[in-house]
C-alpha cells in the first residue's frame, strides 16, 4: 500500500508540460494549454490538503436578515476558484483524459451538485437565499471529499496509478539497458516530438481533422520508415492529446552509433519526413537534440558513459513514463509504447572494455547524485 512518504514524493513530482509545436522545429510555444496542464499538480495538491485537514473552509455570516454571505478561508477561496474556473478549463483543454485521482474526487462531487458549476469564484458577491444554498452545497462537498479521500478504496486507486507509472518506468529502464547490452555498445539517442496537427492563429481547426486512430497509423508508418532506412536499435514513446497541440507523440529513438553520428541532423531528417511525407504538410515536429536537451542524456551515448546514461534514465525518461500520474489520455487503449525487447546474442570477438570516460570520479558523481538534482520540470 502507498505510504505517506511515497505519496509525498509522487505529489511533489514535476508537473506535465504541454508546449505547442509550431513551424520552427527548434522552438515550442508556451500557451494557455501549458499553463493549464501545469495547474494539474497545483490543483491535486490543493484537494489533498482539503482532504488531510479538518479546517472549516466555508462559513455563513449575516449582520441582519436577508444579508447572509459566505466567508471563506484562504484554502476555501482557492477551492471555490478551482470549481468555478480551473476545473472547467482543464476539461476543455484536455478532454478524454483521466486526471490525478485527487482531481477525480473533486469532479465526482461537482457532478453530484451541478448548481455549483455556475458559482462565482468570488463568493462574497453571493448574498441572501442563494448564499445559504451555495454554502450548504460547498460544506457538503468538503465533507464528502474528506470521507472519500480517506477511504481505503481511494488509496487503492491512487496506488494503482502509482504502480502503473512505476511499471512503465521499470520496463523502459530494462529496455534501454538491453539496447546497450545486446544491440549496440553506443547509440545515437534522439528525442523528438511529433504532432499530427497543431493549432495556431492561421491554422485553426487542424487538430479536429485527425482522429486518434489515424494518428496511430501515421506513427506506425513513420516507425516503419525509420526501421527500413536506418540502423534502428530501439524506440519508446508516449501518446498524448491537447486542445491546441492535437494528437502528438514524445519519442526516444535509438540508432546504432557505429553507423550514425550526428543526432541533431538525424532528428531533423526524421522530422522533415514526418512533416512532408507522412502527414503531407499537416504535421509539425520539435527537434529536442537541437534545443536544450543536448546535455541531458541524449545525443551520442556509449554503454559505459555512466554520466549520460544516468541522465537519460533519471531526467529524460520519467517524462515519458510518469506523467500519467497527473494526466492520462484515454482516447486510446495504450499511451506508453516501446519496441520489442532485445534478446541476448552470442557475438564474436573480445568482450567490451570500459573506456576512460567511465573513470572513478564520474562513477562517484553518479553515486552521490551530483548529476541528478534536476527535477523533471526542467524538461
Amino acid at each position: 500500500m502507498l505510504s505517506e512518504e511515497h505519496l509525498y514524493k509522487l505529489m511533489t513530482m514535476g508537473a506535465p508540460h504541454r508546449f505547442v509545436i509550431g513551424d520552427d522545429p527548434s522552438k515550442v510555444h508556451d500557451t494557455d494549454e501549458n499553463r493549464i496542464a501545469k495547474s494539474v499538480k497545483i490543483l491535486a495538491n490543493l484537494i489533498k490538503k482539503v482532504v488531510d485537514t479538518e479546517d472549516k473552509l466555508f462559513s455563513l455570516k449575516a449582520k441582519r436578515k436577508a444579508s447572509e454571505h459566505i466567508q471563506t478561508t484562504h484554502t476555501g477561496g482557492r477551492l471555490a476558484t478551482a470549481i468555478a474556473k480551473q476545473l472547467p478549463q482543464l476539461e476543455e483543454y484536455f478532454p478524454d483524459h483521466a486526471y490525478n485521482r485527487y482531481i477525480e474526487l473533486l469532479r465526482k462531487q461537482v457532478r453530484k451538485r451541478p448548481e455549483l458549476e455556475a458559482i462565482k469564484p468570488h463568493l462574497k458577491l453571493v448574498r441572501g437565499a442563494q448564499a445559504i444554498e451555495v454554502w450548504s452545497q460547498l460544506d457538503a462537498l468538503v465533507n464528502e471529499l474528506r470521507e472519500d479521500g480517506r477511504s481505503s478504496k481511494f488509496k487503492a486507486e491512487l496506488d494503482a496509478r502509482r504502480r502503473q507509472c512505476e511499471k512503465n518506468q521499470q520496463s523502459a529502464v530494462a529496455y534501454i539497458d538491453a539496447i546497450f547490452k545486446y544491440r549496440a555498445s553506443k547509440n545515437v539517442v534522439i528525442r523528438i516530438d511529433l504532432a499530427n496537427g497543431s493549432e495556431t492563429s492561421d491554422r485553426r481547426g487542424i487538430t479536429m481533422s485527425v482522429d486518434a486512430e489515424q494518428a496511430r497509423r501515421e506513427l506506425d508508418k513513420f516507425l516503419r520508415y525509420v526501421r527500413e532506412h536506418y540502423p534502428l536499435t530501439g524506440y519508446l514513446g508516449t501518446f498524448e492529446y491537447g486542445l491546441m497541440t492535437g494528437y502528438h507523440f514524445h519519442l526516444l529513438i535509438f540508432i546504432d552509433g557505429h553507423q550514425a553520428f550526428r543526432a541533431s541532423a538525424l532528428a531533423k531528417r526524421f522530422g522533415e519526413y514526418w512533416k512532408n511525407v507522412i502527414t503531407e504538410g499537416r504535421g509539425r515536429y520539435f527537434n529536442c537534440n537541437a534545443a536544450w536537451y543536448q546535455e541531458k542524456g541524449i545525443g551520442m551515448v556509449w554503454h559505459d558513459d555512466y554520466f549520460k546514461r544516468h541522465l537519460l534514465l533519471s531526467v529524460v525518461l520519467p517524462y515519458l513514463t510518469k506523467m500519467d500520474f497527473w494526466l492520462k489520455f484515454e482516447g486510446t487503449k495504450k499511451t506508453f509504447f516501446k519496441g520489442l525487447m532485445p534478446e541476448e546474442v552470442m557475438r564474436p570477438g573480445r568482450p567490451r572494455r570500459t573506456r576512460a570516460r567511465s573513470s572513478w570520479w564520474l562513477r562517484q558523481r553518479v553515486m552521490k547524485g551530483d548529476v541528478c538534482d534536476q527535477k523533471s520540470d526542467d524538461q
